[in-house]
């Protein structure tokens, strides 16, 4: 027996026998929402087997609407998620959190203006009435740069259906470049985009973050999923 055991060891070392797979620990990624092409590195990840093979159990978790996606990572119901600008404001406020890798090069949330709501520039907003989801800050920071502040605002809950625009139901709503614009052009709305980008504010989209204590407790898990999660990524865009 002992000899055997000597033998697998030299084997395992040259290469010749593969080392048994890490024992899968279990994981949750909080998403910022539903489950749509937003995430496909995470799926990629999942699908392919390399959180697997990176001895992994991942669960990717939706968001419903007014969700803190922070809270949930923080608190511990999840253990990585995908956040965005608002990370550096919870981090100035005392909050643990730590960016992992900032996935989108550029924020794609956006303004988007009924056409023939009067809207032509950002300043057209005061008074009329605006959707705009909690935790988009890169946006609010656009309308006071260009001097329009939340009380000459509308202010409206965000429903997240684009035929409240259509229906003329709200003049302007925060939105994603690759989400509503498109659903509006399916339907021939004519609207009008205003980004943060206009006013030389531009972020980072989709940052994969986790906490310090994460971080301090299981580094060794934070790299893996980082690694395995960054492989999805690489492989979703070279198979769009």
């Amino acid at each position: 027996m002992r000899i055997r055991a000597i033998l697998r060891a030299c084997m395992l070392m040259v290469g010749v026998l593969h080392a048994e797979p890490p024992t899968s620990q279990p994981i949750t990624l909080q998403l910022k929402w539903q489950h749509q092409f937003q995430f496909a590195g995470y799926y990629a990840a999942q699908e392919k087997g390399y959180y697997r093979e990176a001895g992994l159990d991942v669960v990717l978790k939706e968001a419903i609407p007014g969700l803190d996606i922070v809270d949930e990572v923080v608190s511990g119901r999840a253990q990585y998620g995908v956040g965005n600008c608002s990370l550096l404001l919870e981090r100035q406020k005392g909050r643990p959190v730590v960016v992992l890798a900032a996935v989108f090069q550029h924020s794609p949330v956006i303004l988007i203006a009924r056409a023939g709501s009067g809207i032509t520039t950002v300043q057209d907003l005061r008074g009329k009435r605006l959707m705009v989801e909690k935790q988009n800050d890169e946006l609010l920071a656009y309308l006071r740069k260009e001097g329009v502040t939340e009380s000459t605002l509308r202010l409206m809950p965000h429903t997240f259906d684009p035929l409240d625009l259509t229906k003329g139901r709200v003049d302007c709503m925060s939105a994603y470049a690759t989400d509503e614009p498109f659903l509006l052009l399916k339907s021939g709305t004519p609207f009008l985009e205003l980004t943060p980008r206009m006013g030389g504010i531009d972020f980072y989209g989709d940052n994969l973050f986790t906490t310090e204590a994460e971080l301090k407790a299981n580094p060794a898990r934070v790299r893996a999923f980082r690694e395995a999660s960054m492989r999805g990524w690489k492989y979703a865009m070279q198979h769009p």
